[in-house]
């Protein structure tokens, strides 16, 4: 008896094992998905030819194109995930209202207009629209529905959570996109420079449905062979065109989104009505925060769509996975998982995508399995491991650890009286790599660079601590205040947190080669500020000259043990060029407007009471 259970139990899992399916094992239907007010929504449906049982669906939102197009061709892979196309799912992808095939007009993180006016159309009623056309009209369909993206289709994925449809069961944000004024293209004030080769991608209204790109990417006046990639110095071509009015040559003229930046530079009510972290106390289904502590564009939505979600929407039942990621890495299979020079580990994303992403969706969708048993699970990238916790994971209580910026370049637990002061030239800005590879978005290495290449800059103030006696786990937001003053009315604030290798570290195993790592300055978190908006984002004022001020300068979450032996580095400067735009220093209300005669060198002071705060946890490993 005992050897036919056994044999019973072999057979079964061999009979599942055998219905695997790949993407030769889906249909592929397209439809265009009617909206209340008419408009039509170009819908692709990839469907198990396996017609035996019902399956949950899993749908995408998105502004960047479906393809392929055509009812006989298939992509490459239905999703990035080939767990949950093994499974069988019912994949959903649609594009966006006013993008490629569909109709209508395209609005950037568009407000849910529709929360004040039931009349009017949104990203949440063409959402909840498209799932009661998919519970009226698919075959095979278990009633379940689950919505999936990253970056701007994270968003769409938020968007979802607040439509409130009886039919979606979960929601997996990766990385989303929440408030252009504090990610992506603007940051706290910041122009990201690095987004004006996509910004036609964005801002330009098509014709009609379309299979073709109506906006142009490679065409500019940098590239010259887009086959053999030969391209100008990125540093000296926007150098040349560093008046944000000086970008006709990037940006068309008729780019509605760039108007619009332009049109605001503050964080005004138009600004504040595109956030959409404060639309989340809606979301009423569960809900997947999912991204990477290196990601360049989206870590201010990863964080806060989290924290909002965990403080104000029980509903939402709010998760999170937050690995040493860059943007959109946890799509990926790497074996070894490096970003720049720095190693992780092994097998991160796959592990994530079999044990945390398959098995949500498993239990969600078809009631497989069990719950998430973490409410947040987060990578510690000093120690290299990850951590388990059943709540916020920056709720505890920490201990802060203070030190200042002492005028001779070190860091100390005692308040100095000295100050160190720097040219910031605009004809010289600090550069943000050391390379020569900035096209399209920034290399998302430069999240983890090593920063010997400016640390002896005249215009780069360096801090540096003694070698750490034991190890230091920080978990939270580092503050950073700056007693600061210049002889200008504006300037640009960066503050860099480094952890420095000790100089007698053996090499490792993992170590990429012909890469110094001994010594090495390992970039953590880099925070940034345009110093009109010190007091106010909306309200910008300009310094009294030469006038001692208090400025914070906004560093999002970390959690990184600085181990014993390693130091801990600050560095304060007023660019990182071409990441971001330059400050003219000399006060213009729109620096949008403003005219590269506009540019002055200014000299910047940093006091002795300038001080970082380092929240401070026991170590946790």
């Amino acid at each position: 008896m005992k050897f036919l259970l056994v044999f019973a139990f072999l057979t079964h899992q061999f009979f599942v094992f055998c219905q695997d399916f790949d993407t030769d094992d889906y249909t592929k239907k397209e439809h265009y998905i009617e909206m209340r007010d008419g408009t039509k929504l170009f819908t692709t449906i990839y469907q198990p030819k396996d017609a035996s049982r019902k399956y949950p669906v899993l749908l995408k939102r998105t502004p960047y194109s479906i393809a392929p197009y055509g009812a006989d061709t298939m992509p490459e892979k239905i999703m990035h995930n080939p767990n949950l196309i093994a499974a069988g799912y019912i994949f959903v992808h649609q594009d966006m209202r006013g993008r490629w095939m569909s109709e209508g007009e395209f609005e950037n993180t568009k407000p849910p207009y529709s929360f004040k006016n039931k009349k009017k159309t949104d990203e949440v009623t063409d959402s909840y629209d498209t799932y009661d056309w998919l519970v009226k009209n698919l075959d095979h369909f278990n009633g379940n529905i689950g919505q999936y993206g990253n970056s701007y289709l994270g968003h769409t994925s938020l968007v979802a959570a607040v439509t409130g449809h009886p039919n979606l069961k979960a929601v997996l944000a990766m990385a989303p996109v929440t408030n252009f004024f504090f990610e992506d293209f603007n940051r706290y004030g910041l122009y990201g420079m690095n987004y004006l080769p996509v910004m036609d991608v964005f801002g330009i209204q098509k014709e009609a449905p379309t299979t073709e790109s109506w906006f142009t990417v490679t065409d500019r006046p940098f590239i010259h062979d887009v086959k053999e990639w030969i391209t100008d110095d990125y540093y000296d071509y926007f150098l040349k065109h560093r008046a944000l009015s000086d970008v006709s040559e990037v940006v068309a003229e008729d780019n509605f989104f760039w108007k619009n930046i332009i049109e605001h530079p503050n964080y005004d009510a138009y600004r504040q009505e595109r956030d959409w972290i404060q639309y989340l106390d809606k979301a009423q289904c569960q809900t997947l925060i999912v991204g990477g502590w290196n990601d360049e564009q989206n870590l201010y939505g990863i964080l806060n769509s989290f924290k909002k979600l965990n403080k104000d929407t029980p509903a939402a039942n709010a998760k999170m996975v937050l690995g040493p990621w860059s943007h959109g890495h946890p799509k990926r299979r790497d074996s070894a998982y490096y970003l720049g020079d720095i190693f992780y580990g092994y097998d991160l994303s796959k592990d994530y995508q079999e044990n945390i992403e398959f098995n949500y969706f498993e239990y969600h969708l078809k009631g497989k399995g069990a719950p998430l048993n973490f409410t947040a699970r987060v990578f510690d990238t000093g120690s290299k491991k990850w951590i388990n916790f059943d709540q916020n994971p920056f709720d505890f209580d920490t201990g802060s650890h203070t030190v200042y910026l002492n005028g001779n370049g070190t860091l100390g637990g005692t308040l100095s009286a000295d100050s160190k002061s720097y040219i910031s030239d605009p004809d010289h800005p600090v550069p943000f790599i050391e390379d020569d590879d900035f096209h399209i978005m920034a290399p998302k290495h430069y999240m983890t660079d090593d920063q010997r290449f400016v640390s002896k800059r005249n215009d780069v103030l360096t801090y540096v601590s003694e070698p750490l006696t034991e190890n230091m786990t920080v978990s939270g937001e580092i503050k950073a205040l700056l007693e600061f003053a210049t002889d200008h009315e504006d300037a640009d604030l960066y503050v860099k947190v480094i952890d420095v290798f000790p100089i007698d570290r053996e090499p490792e195993e993992t170590d990429l080669p012909d890469v110094k790592m001994n010594g090495f300055q390992h970039l953590v978190r880099c925070g940034y500020i345009r110093g009109r908006y010190r007091d106010s984002y909306s309200e910008p004022k300009p310094f009294v000259k030469n006038e001692k001020t208090l400025v914070g300068v906004p560093l999002l979450e970390v959690m990184h043990t600085f181990k014993e032996g390693h130091r801990i580095m600050i560095q304060v400067q007023s660019s990182m060029f071409p990441l971001f735009d330059l400050n003219p220093q000399k006060y213009v209300e729109n620096i949008y407007t403003a005219q590269d005669s506009d540019f002055e060198s200014a000299q910047h002071t940093i006091y002795g009471g300038s001080r970082i705060e380092f929240p401070v946890v026991p170590e946790a490993h």
